[in-house]
């Protein structure tokens, strides 16, 4: 019996040059996270004070989708 092969992406991007190298890995991510946690915590925070002020709207899925598209279809994609 033929064993199930695991799929490789293959329309990933490589943004290295957009943000200076590779990726982060899960430990610098973690490092990151722990050095940052007050700064973020406070961030959401933040948010979510905004919104309940009525400073800010919720996220319309089909609006981010709709910019989405005009993005891919300049590109021509």
């Amino acid at each position: 019996m033929n064993k199930p092969t695991k799929p490789e992406a293959d329309d990933v991007d490589d943004l290295s040059d957009l943000y200076g190298g590779a990726p982060p890995n899960e430990v610098q991510w973690d490092a990151w996270m722990e050095a940052n946690r007050d700064e973020v915590n406070a961030s959401l925070r933040r948010a979510r004070q905004e919104f309940a002020e009525g400073k800010s709207a919720p996220w319309e899925p089909e609006a981010i989708m709709s910019e989405v598209r005009g993005h891919l279809r300049k590109q021509g994609r």
